[in-house]
Formats: C-alpha cells, sequence, structure tokens
C-alpha cells in the first residue's frame, strides 16, 4: 500500500503543476512468470501474454488504479480494503 500512497500523491503533484503525465497505479493478480511457474496452487492465474496485455489497457485506459486482470481481482480489491483489520489478520 505504501506504493501506491505514493502513486496517489505524485498524481496529485502532477495534476497541481498542469503536467500531461499521467500515472496508473496498477494492482496485479497473479501472472504467470518463470519466477512463479513452479508454484501449484494459485487461483485465477493468467499467461504472462494475457497479463501483460491487460496491463498495458489499464494504463492507456487513463484510470488512475487498475486491477490486472480485472477479473476476479478488482471485486476481491474491492472487498479486501473494507474489511476490518481483525478480519483480515484471521484470512492471512
Amino acid at each position: 500500500m505504501g506504493i501506491a500512497a505514493l502513486s496517489e500523491e505524485l498524481r496529485v503533484e502532477l495534476k497541481k503543476a498542469k503536467s500531461p503525465i499521467k500515472v496508473t497505479t496498477l494492482y496485479p493478480g497473479y501472472i504467470r512468470t518463470e519466477i512463479n511457474e513452479k508454484v501449484k496452487n494459485t487461483p485465477f492465474i493468467v499467461d504472462a501474454d494475457t497479463g501483460c496485455k491487460a496491463m498495458v489497457k489499464a494504463i492507456e485506459s487513463g484510470k488512475s488504479e487498475c486491477f490486472v486482470p480485472g477479473w476476479p481481482w478488482a471485486p476481491i480489491g474491492f472487498v479486501l480494503r473494507r474489511l476490518p483489520v481483525s478480519v483480515l489478520a484471521r484470512l492471512f
């Protein structure tokens, strides 16, 4: 969340400066790469090509925040942000 907060601050500062630069915060789900190719239990994983295309599409959308891939990570992210800390502590 620290990097997300940093990107939010960058968005604000760039807007105040009337900069044409836009910042998109990407929240990636599981994307199959060499780093995680041997991991067995990765729900909702997508291949690298699909993940990369989703990231490019998200950045080009101009939205400030995007979950990649959108399904199911956008609804999961929405719920996780709103759960009480006590519930999160039991989940993780």
